[in-house]
């Protein structure tokens, strides 16, 4: 069975690639850099009839081997073995591919023990910081908008609205360990610092939220250091997000960057200073490399029609409700519509979509967009 890789590993594989092209790298860490390699072991250990639900990725070079969930919104690491290819021992491994490589493809476990108790607490966490923030219309638009800049160290990941909290996993606290890592000392993490974005190296963007008044200036932080040391990159939350729209604009014009740099930016502020080498680096070829990868990442804008919601009538209104935020009585009069347009994207992200509605037995069609 073909299967469908989730969009985080299509980002990890794309920044590993860039950094190792050895086969087996910590002398005996393998990782799988295509669909086609990833597919014959899923094939070969029978991963459709065993674990069907997780997709090979690395292994260890002697039996154990690291999966991933299926599922988008899962991008823990987890660990177990070709020869016990069973979900209930499955143990993770890390949050995610990139932070699992920043720490070198570690294969030894560190099982996360979370009470009913501290999940509990997690929730009322997220609760609380949702609601805190939610009264700050800079902050919420700023993550709505969510301006993805890849290459040169800039915000590519965002945390969503809804799970803050979480998303401060390894700044507030390690889910893995399950301890807090906020303090006042010197060098540790804040706990009124707020993680709102990371670049690829899981480098964070923050602010902190006792500054309101001042409309939140924005931090950088680089990851791995031992200290948190934060360097202060714009004066302002709405300024920052100015400079990505800007930046984002012209990303492919490396004359007309590198000159807006020169005339709008603060090259001698250490981050400022380091995008602004990384662009000066890049060759004409790497440029037009990266426009390709850009487009070949996400493909063409497209809108995801149902033509016909087939059998499971029910499982495709429940979808259509939760897509479209309408009531199941709506959901239900739409279904009887002969051509339902259920969202609009790039074809690369929404293909799991169109993969789920396809295995409802629904029949679904994209509509390239000019």
């Amino acid at each position: 069975m073909k299967i469908n890789l989730p969009d985080h590993w299509s980002n990890f594989i794309k920044i590993f690639t860039k950094k190792h092209n050895e086969t087996i790298i910590y002398d005996v860490v393998r990782v799988f850099r295509n669909e086609e390699e990833i597919q014959e072991r899923y094939d070969t250990y029978e991963f459709e009839d065993f674990l069907p639900e997780y997709i090979p990725i690395t292994d260890d070079s002697g039996g154990q081997v690291a999966v991933i969930s299926k599922n988008n919104k899962d991008t823990k690491v987890y660990l177990t073995s070709y020869g016990v290819l069973q979900e209930e021992y499955l143990e993770v491994l890390d949050r995610d591919l990139l932070h699992w490589m920043q720490r070198k493809f570690p294969f030894e476990s560190k099982k996360n023990e979370l009470s009913e108790t501290d999940i509990e607490k997690h929730k009322n966490e997220n609760t609380l910081l949702l609601e805190r923030i939610s009264s700050f219309t800079d902050i919420t638009e700023f993550l709505k908008k969510a301006i993805a800049i890849e290459g040169i160290a800039l915000p590519e990941y965002y945390a969503p609205i809804e799970h803050i909290y979480y998303f401060q996993d390894g700044y507030h606290y390690n889910s893995v360990e399950n301890k807090n890592l906020t303090s006042d000392k010197p060098g540790d993490f804040k706990s009124n610092w707020i993680v709102l974005a990371t670049n690829y190296f899981d480098d964070p963007f923050f602010i902190d939220l006792n500054e309101a008044e001042q409309m939140f200036p924005v931090y950088f932080a680089y990851h791995g250091q031992g200290d948190w040391e934060p360097i202060k990159i714009a004066d302002s939350l709405k300024i920052f997000q100015e400079i990505l729209e800007d930046v984002q604009n012209m990303r492919y014009d490396k004359t007309a960057l590198i000159n807006y740099f020169d005339e709008n930016i603060d090259v001698e502020n250490l981050f400022w200073k380091d995008v602004y080498l990384t662009i000066e680096d890049e060759s004409v070829l790497d440029w037009e490399e990266i426009k390709q990868e850009s487009f070949d990442s996400i493909g063409s804008k497209v809108n995801l029609y149902i033509t016909d919601v087939g059998p499971n009538k029910m499982k495709v209104i429940a979808l259509l409700k939760k897509e479209l935020d309408i009531s199941g009585s709506e959901a239900l009069e739409l279904s009887k519509s002969p051509r339902i347009l259920f969202t609009t994207g790039y074809s690369k992200w929404l293909q799991n979509t169109y993969t789920q509605l396809e295995g409802l037995g629904a029949v679904v069609e994209f509509e390239i967009l000019d």
